[in-house]
């Protein structure tokens, strides 16, 4: 399942929300208030989605100033990847999107889907406010 979230445009220089999305401890602030019991540090995080499940996610892979690919950590309800899209557009403004992709069938996708949906649009949001 591929879920794509909502472009948003961030008045912040793409070096300063790079900077913030590489550091998990920054992550709590994104989140909705579904999410309890963060735990966190620079690479990874365990959270638990109230009255749903325990999610553990770890940063993979970094393309300097343009990506970061985050996983799936530990036992997990599936495997995913959420891939954050950095894109200079001005000296200081940075367009953002989250890319989800899920390793789930089809009953669960259908169900899932727009939760997850709410979810990485929300995330995005947040980093727009956050740097506003």
């Amino acid at each position: 399942m591929n879920i794509k979230s909502d472009l948003v445009i961030v008045n912040k220089p793409v070096g300063q929300i790079f900077d913030f999305l590489t550091n998990f401890n920054n992550f709590e602030k994104l989140m909705p208030e579904q999410v309890v019991k963060w735990e966190s540090n620079e690479t990874s995080c365990r959270f638990t989605i109230k009255d749903l499940a325990e999610i553990g996610m770890k940063i993979e892979n970094i393309d300097h100033h343009k990506a970061i690919l985050i996983t799936s950590d530990g036992k997990v309800p599936f495997e995913f990847t959420l891939k954050v899209n950095l894109e200079k557009r001005e000296e200081a403004q940075t367009a953002v999107n989250i890319d989800f992709d899920g390793k789930v069938g089809a009953m669960i996708a259908m169900m899932a889907k727009r939760p997850l949906t709410n979810l990485v649009n929300h995330m995005v949001e947040k980093i727009k406010h956050h740097h506003s």
